[in-house]
């Protein structure tokens, strides 16, 4: 498939760490970011922040893909954080209402934010 491609990197901020999602994701690239999300979950963080400020676009298995996290980590309390979605996507998530699934966030400062005013401190 060539001229398709997705890059996922993660960075730590704040004890946090965030995908950092580029390119696009579609049916062919949504298993690199499903084993993305997989790696950050198996490291015992329930609370994902994906950057998709680079992504161009996204079809339905990009968001199908989004979804299967949510039902990873919601039973321990999980959250799915998209973070500076483009106008499409935004557009999309309003319209199929899986804005009411994700937060949504403007940048990764808010999302760690958010995170913290919901959940209680971690380290019993």
């Amino acid at each position: 498939m060539e001229g398709i491609r997705l890059d996922t990197s993660t960075h730590e901020v704040d004890g946090y760490k965030v995908l950092d999602v580029a390119g696009e994701v579609d049916v062919y690239t949504a298993p690199t970011l499903k084993e993305a999300l997989s790696g950050i979950i198996s490291a015992g963080q329930s609370h994902l922040i994906v950057d998709i400020g680079r992504v161009t676009y996204m079809d339905s298995s990009g968001f199908g893909t989004l979804l299967s996290a949510v039902k990873r980590v919601r039973p321990e309390g999980g959250t799915v954080n998209l973070v500076k979605c483009s106008s499409a996507i935004d557009r999309m998530l309003k319209l199929t209402r899986l804005n009411t699934i994700f937060n949504i966030h403007s940048s990764i400062e808010e999302a760690i934010n958010a995170i913290r005013q919901t959940t209680p401190a971690e380290g019993d």
